[in-house]
């Protein structure tokens, strides 16, 4: 049962139906904020109401369900809304940028190890060593004995 912006309507299922004033106001905000675009119903099996979306195309979206009707569904709604018009986590580009900072720490690292192995492998061919300190095979014993 779709809800409306008015405090009382009939529904041929519900017939007389009042709203409370915290619906009526969640209602009455979400019709001026998207129109007809996003509306409201109650699902009268599970008692959850349903903010759907009607596209151009004519399909209906599911945008997500909730047990109440409060100002905590408006502002979910209002953020599932300013992804599409670009809005940006907070905590997502923290992230990012924690991740880039890494990634260059590790390079210069990994930079700064580059070197000191060139210096360690010119040590050790100085020294008479082979390329590398350690031995190309190892011989394993078949058995305990030898």
């Amino acid at each position: 049962m779709e809800l409306h912006a008015v405090k009382t309507f009939y529904s041929e299922r519900e017939g007389l139906v009042t709203l409370d004033d915290d619906v009526l106001s969640i209602v009455r905000q979400v019709r001026e904020l998207y129109g007809d675009r996003v509306t409201i119903s109650l699902e009268p099996t599970t008692g959850q109401y349903v903010f759907a979306e009607h596209c151009e195309d004519g399909t209906e979206r599911l945008i997500f369900t909730s047990e109440h009707l409060d100002g905590r569904d408006l502002e979910r709604l209002m953020q599932a809304d300013s992804q599409s018009r670009g809005h940006e986590d907070q905590y997502d580009r923290a992230e990012r940028e924690q991740d880039e900072v890494k990634r260059q720490l590790e390079e210069q690292q990994g930079e700064a190890m580059k070197e000191a192995h060139e210096r360690l492998a010119h040590a050790i061919k100085k020294d008479g060593f082979a390329a590398s300190p350690w031995p190309s095979s190892v011989q394993v014993p078949r058995g305990l004995d030898g």
